[in-house]
């Protein structure tokens, strides 16, 4: 039992990690520059900002639902949101150019491979989960490269990889 607390805490040390770094901001105290860039239909009451990728990351709250807390990043050169830029995260297919995400579900942050995760989990669709990835590139641009999908909610079975392009 004791050996299965230590694995289970290596595994959760990276995401404690991760969080300590972040700060809440209350929405008044953010920087305009940040929160103008944020139109996911709703005005977050807060923004966590989080060195990330040589700059500064700040996430606002997007409507979600049971299954998925939504957030729309933010990237800045500096924690008063220089050059404060909404990141687009690509997706698979010919449209992902012209359709790219505004928001993520679920993330994780991987700061030392400049990565974030996704998980998404919708059960009222054909294709009910899908889990990606993307890295930040030198000019902080969101490169998809993994998107996994399957109509296994539990994500059990049935994945189809549609973009592998992982180092």
């Amino acid at each position: 039992m004791k050996s299965v607390w230590l694995f289970i805490l290596a595994l959760a040390a990276p995401a404690f990690a991760q969080a300590g770094d972040s700060v809440s901001i209350e929405r008044k105290d953010a920087p305009r520059a940040v929160l103008e860039k944020i139109g996911c239909g709703m005005e977050p009451s807060f923004v966590t900002r989080q060195p990330f990728a040589g700059g500064q990351v700040f996430a606002a709250q997007c409507p979600g639902n049971h299954a998925n807390y939504i957030q729309a990043l933010v990237y800045a050169d500096d924690a008063q949101g220089g050059n404060a830029r909404l990141l687009l995260f690509p997706r698979p297919g010919k449209k992902s150019k012209t359709n790219p995400a505004e928001s993520l579900s679920n993330i994780r942050w991987f700061p030392k491979a400049r990565e974030v995760t996704e998980l998404f989990v919708d059960p009222e669709s054909k294709i009910c989960r899908r889990e990606a990835r993307w890295r930040l590139d030198a000019k902080a641009q969101p490169r998809l490269v993994y998107w996994r999908q399957t109509q296994d909610c539990k994500g059990k079975s049935g994945w189809r990889v549609l973009v592998d392009r992982q180092r």
